[in-house]
C-alpha cells in the first residue's frame, strides 16, 4: 500500500517542480525589471546600489530555490 501512495505523489512532485521553475523565471524577470527601473531613476551609482540593496537585489545575485 505504501508503494501505491509513493507512486501517486510522483506526478505531484513533478508539477510542483514545474511550478517552482516557472515561478523562478517570472521572479527573475521581475527583479531584472526592478533593477533597470531603479538604475534609470538613480542619480548615481552609490544611490543605485543602496536602493537595490533595500529591495534585496544585489549585482550578480544568482538565486536558487
Amino acid at each position: 500500500m505504501a508503494r501505491a501512495s509513493r507512486a501517486s505523489t510522483t506526478p505531484d512532485r513533478g508539477r510542483l517542480a514545474e511550478a517552482r521553475a516557472e515561478e523562478k523565471v517570472l521572479r527573475d524577470a521581475q527583479e531584472r525589471k526592478a533593477a533597470r527601473t531603479v538604475a534609470g531613476h538613480s542619480t548615481n551609482a552609490t544611490e543605485c546600489a543602496q536602493l537595490l540593496e533595500m529591495l534585496g537585489l544585489y549585482p550578480g545575485q544568482d538565486r536558487e530555490v
